[in-house]
């Protein structure tokens, strides 16, 4: 696991946890009976813990005037709250109104210019927010319970990952209010206890059935004609201990009160719970004469308290065990293993890819794809075993009672299977979902939960790295590796600034005149306590950590300074090729930095080449293709690096607008003792060459695999053959003896 990796993920499960325990505490507070402007308080701040510095304002809807009213503002301006206050639902008056309005997610990135905000723009601005974002709050049916947003003082829109967090506090909002909406039902049913609203029933001593109201015709759906006379069964002994109806009849024919809830079934066999009173009545003699029993019909009241209980230990989206009840059940079966001296296994399951499922089809498919995961995962294991979810697409399998290290690779193996039958979705396209799966064994790799799940983690990430769909245990070097990894990252930063990166240069033959067409410029890294440290050490920590963006900048503009001196020199046939980091397409400035070093160092689009990567292709084409056409447009010639190396589409690479393709150093070096590996070779160059691309082959070491290459129609070499990758100065001196 990286260090960027457990950086980010330890940010993430902070913001997981914080929100987790604030739904605990809400919920909490909503289940006991706290007023609506209390649980809402709790709610903003939150939403102010989670995304500091924004300031939260909850409002509630009123269906009868249609309005939204201030439930919850603690931190919004005095003059901006009064006009958020009683505000009507209308499209332009303010980002809340418009949100309710609307039934969407209204983001204001910019209030000074947006209409949405209507007349409340100039109170936010003279407060100093700058833009807001409002959600409305909407019921399981659909209906509209209130709206939820934020100001900011910075002029931005949200992320996907406070988006989705967002989400989930409005589901916690949707609880909280149809939770006192529900509350607030069961006070009006109490004042109709006095107005004989509750059923009411009179019995004889023996228990026959002198007198039922209509209300308790209602609640039992039995008419007065069918129990008047009857001795009914108070107790229905399917939901009842045997004691509980002998202790009702002794304590009532003793003259006391007993009051209990009674479950039982109405007469169409529905559930019901009714709050019960049994009062004996006795006569002047003090001798009992009738009892009499008032129940309120508590039905809704029982299914909201289970519902909150449930919500409390239960992941919304797919139903499984959250964290709190994975940890409750982790404990359970640690105690257990350890009194019984037996194993407890944790399956930490990632689903591979996800990302690029939300990036391309949605978020909304994203969902579908991680309740059929669920399913899958649920289905697959025994009814002893706990599958929980932690948060995006992160699953953990407990496994109590494990007698044998192979019984979790035998489960993880079958949830692997479990996994590889396509899902569809829509219209005709199907996904084929994979997981890594790290196994962590108590009481061989931990003697806790946290550690556990700690080291199973560590395992799932290493599972990932090579590959993916696959499970792997955890093993203690996976700690180092973590180690190495932290104390890489700390070199990089700032590694820049103090002038240890540097520009190689590999020179670049063309195939037909023997000359040297262009350079490759590669990013080295000499570290004072580290060493010489490979690339594919450091450069998969550049992108974990977003350093790349940076780095990356700095390689376009070195590299276009560095050929402006050839060409000054008198090599202006020359033109760079660069490395182009997938994670360099979330830089926005990109298209506009590439142009202004090109101008600074002038020089050419077509002096420059860009080389991309075919994953980036396959997981990244939406949003990668409109820079790379723009490029294009700039002149910059655009390549596809280590061509063959991974799965592509050609349909994919059809599009692309790309002018060449680098066949991976991997299967040249294997060229001349396989013809497996020529026919791979002679295949990639065909398919490059119809589609009308120039081929580069990289790795070339020895002459007979320059004369194959050649004659196959590679159109550029390079490799070791003609040189290494060489610094400024000895390049030029080997460009001198050519």
């Amino acid at each position: 696991m990286t260090e960027a990796d457990l950086q980010r993920e330890i940010h993430r499960r902070q913001r997981v946890e914080t929100l987790q325990s604030s739904q605990q505490r809400i919920l909490r507070l909503a289940a006991t009976g706290r007023s609506l402007g209390r649980v809402l308080s709790a709610l903003v701040d939150a939403v102010e813990e989670l995304f500091p510095p924004s300031l939260c304002a909850v409002l509630v809807y009123h269906e009868r005037d249609d309005c939204l009213s201030i439930g919850a503002a603690q931190s919004i301006d005095p003059e901006v709250r009064l006009l958020l206050d009683n505000a009507p639902l209308a499209p332009h008056l303010n980002s809340f109104s418009a949100a309710a309005y609307r039934r969407e997610t209204v983001i204001v990135t910019d209030i000074a210019t947006d209409e949405t905000c209507g007349e409340t723009r100039a109170a936010a601005l003279r407060a100093g927010y700058r833009s807001c974002w409002a959600h409305p709050v909407l019921s399981p049916d659909d209906r509209l319970l209130g709206v939820i947003g934020m100001y900011h003082r910075e002029a931005r829109g949200p992320s996907d990952e406070e988006l989705a967090f967002i989400a989930d506090l409005c589901d916690l909002a949707a609880v909280a209010i149809g939770h006192d909406a529900a509350e607030r039902r069961m006070r009006t049913l109490s004042s109709a206890v006095e107005q004989t609203d509750d059923a009411v029933m009179i019995m004889d001593r023996q228990g026959a059935v002198e007198y039922v109201n209509p209300a308790f015709e209602r609640i039992t759906g039995r008419d007065r004609d069918e129990v008047l006379g009857e001795r009914l069964e108070l107790v229905n002994a399917e939901f009842h201990e045997p004691g509980f109806h002998s202790e009702l009849w002794d304590r009532i024919r003793r003259g006391q009160v007993f009051r209990d809830v009674f479950v039982d079934r109405r007469r169409d066999g529905q559930l019901y719970y009714e709050e019960k009173t049994i009062t004996p009545l006795k006569d002047e003699q003090g001798e009992i004469r009738y009892f009499v029993a008032t129940g309120k019909d508590i039905t809704t009241h029982m299914k909201t308290q289970q519902r909150l209980h449930y919500l409390a230990h239960h992941d919304a989206l797919t139903g499984l065990a959250n964290r709190a009840l994975l940890f409750d059940h982790l404990d359970n079966a640690l105690a257990q293993a350890q009194r019984s001296d037996q194993m407890v296994a944790l399956l930490y399951v990632d689903l591979d890819r996800f990302k690029s499922i939300n990036d391309g089809f949605g978020h909304s498919t994203g969902d579908r794809v991680l309740r059929a995961v669920a399913e899958r995962l649920r289905s697959s294991v025994r009814e002893a075993d706990t599958v929980a979810r932690l948060g995006g697409d992160e699953f953990v399998v407990v496994l109590p009672s494990t007698t044998h290290v192979e019984e979790p690779a035998h489960v993880a193996q079958n949830l692997i299977d479990a996994l590889r039958p396509p899902l569809p979705i829509d219209g005709n396209q199907e996904l084929f979902p994979s997981v890594s799966i790290g196994i962590a064994v108590y009481p061989i790799d931990g003697e806790d939960a946290q550690t556990l799940l700690r080291n199973a983690d560590l395992a799932m990430y290493r599972a990932k790295t090579r590959g993916g769909g696959i499970y792997e245990f955890y093993a203690q070097y996976m700690t180092a590796q973590t180690t190495r990894h932290l104390e890489m990252e700390r070199a990089l930063r700032g590694a820049q600034e103090r002038g240890e990166f540097s520009l190689h240069y590999q020179p670049r033959i063309d195939a037909e005149s023997g000359s040297t067409c262009a350079i490759e410029a590669l990013l080295r890294w000499r570290q004072p306590e580290l060493g010489e440290v490979a690339p594919t050490e450091f450069v998969p920590v550049l992108e974990e950590t977003g350093l790349m963006i940076g780095i990356g900048r700095w390689v376009i503009l070195s590299a276009c300074r560095y050929l402006h001196s050839l060409h000054t020199a008198g090599l202006t046939g020359l033109r760079v090729a660069v490395n182009l980091s997938p994670r360099q397409f979330g830089d926005s400035g990109l298209i506009r930095f590439t142009e202004q070093c090109l101008r600074e160092s002038d020089l050419e689009g077509r002096h420059l080449e860009l080389e991309i990567t075919e994953s980036l292709l396959n997981d990244g084409a939406a949003a990668a293709l409109p820079i790379l056409k723009e490029l294009q447009a700039m002149g910059i010639r655009l390549a596809i690096d280590g061509f063959g190396s991974s799965h592509f589409s050609l349909a994919s690479l059809n599009r692309a607008p790309v002018d060449s393709v680098t066949i991976d150093r991997t299967f040249v070096a294997g060229l001349m003792g396989s013809a497996d590996q020529q026919a791979v070779v002679t295949a990639l160059i065909a398919v490059a060459r119809t589609l009308g691309y120039g081929v580069t082959a990289e790795g070339v070491e020895t002459a007979e695999q320059l004369a194959l290459l050649r004659d196959q129609g590679c159109s550029a070499l390079q490799g070791f053959y003609f040189s290494r990758p060489l610094s400024a100065v000895h390049l030029e001196e080997w460009i001198s003896q050519r």
